[in-house]
């Protein structure tokens, strides 16, 4: 009985609801569009990664020798004008292998010892990266990891990127709606993404070993520097 009367009771009120007439709430037709802009610029900075990849029978070794190029390639890099603050470790490992006898085709059950260690230095000089490149891999260094390329202060650039989107939007939606024969109404939304794209080289090898070999300055070319940004923007559309 008393669920029978709370049946009752909602259809009383829905019934209520239709006779005061209220409206149902009606979502606004919209129009959504995308658009892209992208700045660039020369870059000032140049990124390079280099470092040891050596193998000892020895661990202590191993160690000792990686630490002492590694030391003698930072140096190098000094000499050349890269400043000691804007060079660090960005990875080091060790770890031990089973020597693998490239002639008989089977593991020796000897052991070996691996240690690689990377340094990240920053070249403020761009002129100098070929020179500095080829000081590294003379003073110690048997691995270049990549070289890459980009602006400092980058704030311009974002700007000049997210004024060009906005305009790109924009017009994207005013093309939909004439398309459509309709109006465009208040923005309701308006979203944003960001990406850069650094100029890059690729790794460099030194085939003398990291052991004092030298080496020639390498021709490298910067390219441009960009920054991409998309904006979305939703519009009512007055009918």
């Amino acid at each position: 009985m008393k669920r029978t009367g709370m049946i009752l009771l909602l259809v009383i009120v829905a019934s209520a609801s239709m006779a005061t007439g209220q409206d149902i709430w009606e979502y606004p037709a919209t129009i959504s569009s995308t658009g892209s802009g992208t700045a660039s610029a020369e870059p000032d900075v140049a990124s390079v990664v280099f470092g040891v990849n050596i193998t000892r029978l020895d661990p202590a070794v191993a160690v000792n020798d990686a630490a002492q190029l590694v030391e003698a390639a930072m140096a190098a890099a000094r000499r050349e004008g890269v400043a000691g603050a804007d060079m660090q470790t960005t990875s080091y490992s060790l770890w031990v292998q089973e020597i693998w006898d490239d002639y008989d085709y089977e593991y020796t059950g000897e052991m070996e010892y691996v240690v690689t260690h990377y340094i990240k230095a920053d070249i403020r000089d761009i002129n100098s990266v070929g020179d500095v490149l080829a000081a590294v891999v003379s003073g110690g260094a048997n691995s270049i990891n990549g070289v890459s390329f980009y602006v400092e202060d980058t704030a311009s650039l974002y700007e000049e990127a997210r004024r060009r989107a906005s305009e790109h939007v924009r017009v994207k939606a005013e093309q939909l709606a004439d398309n459509f024969g309709v109006t465009l109404g208040e923005i309701t939304s308006i979203s944003e993404w960001t990406n850069y794209y650094p100029a890059s080289t690729g790794a460099w090898d030194n085939y003398g070993g990291g052991l004092g070999y030298y080496a020639e300055s390498p021709p490298v070319t910067p390219g441009a520097f960009s920054i991409s940004v998309e904006v979305s923007a939703t519009y009512e559309i007055i009918q």
